[in-house]
């Protein structure tokens, strides 16, 4: 399994089971949900250059939000394979229509793409409930992408016990609250982490999403972050051990 930093915030390429998936492209331009003037945020370090993008097979999209499903971004990588929920199914015909889309839904919770079983672990949050996590199998090892968190239920802890080993888990180390009207709690932080980390038992802990983006509107003057720092390491000796920030856009092996 290889892994790469695409952006500093929540774009990733894997290669796993014999395939090369980029998830939640945001490599140009800016975030927009809705309108400006409620949420617009931009890189505060340059993604990774269009010349030294590796080559990929399919794009998996985890939710509907700009820094994940992002036009501009999937416009130029035209993928010819996209994975995504369900709900976006009329996002991607208007911005991509020549794809092959693959989605994920109640009676499509899984799809096998040659030798990688991808499946949907959707979140049970009642309040604006996208926040979805992502397994992906090739039968040997997994691993487990929960761009916001997730609490696990036993659903989910069925669809864990079926795969490999986790030999990675990618999920924000970062506290982020909004007002409950706006969405509550958008990712869990080190506790959340934590409660996830003892499920599933991955070998090495990725952050993701966790970019101090620059950021202009209504969100951004309500939402409050709670920041993770490496001095944080010594406390938390479930995390310390297991510790892989992948602070730069080099692939790695795991």
């Amino acid at each position: 399994m290889r892994i790469q930093r695409l952006n500093m915030d929540s774009s990733w390429w894997f290669e796993v089971g014999g395939q090369r998936l980029i998830v939640d492209p945001w490599l140009s331009g800016v975030e927009v949900d809705y309108f400006r003037w409620f949420n617009t945020q931009w890189h505060r370090t340059a993604p990774v250059s269009w010349a030294d993008l590796p080559p990929f097979d399919g794009v998996l999209v985890t939710q509907k939000y700009a820094d994940h499903f992002h036009p501009e971004t999937l416009l130029r990588l035209e993928p010819a394979t996209i994975f995504a929920p369900r709900s976006l199914a009329k996002q991607i015909r208007q911005v991509l229509p020549e794809a092959n889309p693959y989605l994920f839904g109640p009676e499509t919770p899984r799809h096998v793409w040659g030798g990688l079983t991808l499946h949907w672990l959707p979140s049970r949050r009642r309040m604006d409930p996208i926040y979805d996590a992502f397994l992906l199998d090739d039968g040997v090892e997994s691993l487990l992408i929960a761009p916001h968190g997730i609490a696990l239920d036993a659903d989910h802890l069925a669809i864990l016990q079926t795969a490999g080993p986790c030999a990675a888990l990618l999920s924000p180390f970062n506290g982020y609250t909004l007002p409950s009207l706006l969405g509550g709690v958008v990712a869990p932080g080190l506790p959340g982490l934590e409660r996830l980390v003892r499920h599933v038992e991955p070998q090495v802990i990725i952050p993701t999403h966790d970019e101090d983006k620059h950021a202009r509107g209504l969100i951004s003057r309500l939402a409050r972050i709670d920041r993770f720092h490496d001095s944080q390491l010594s406390a938390h000796p479930w995390l310390a051990s297991r510790y892989r920030p992948l602070s730069d856009y080099q692939a790695v092996q795991l």
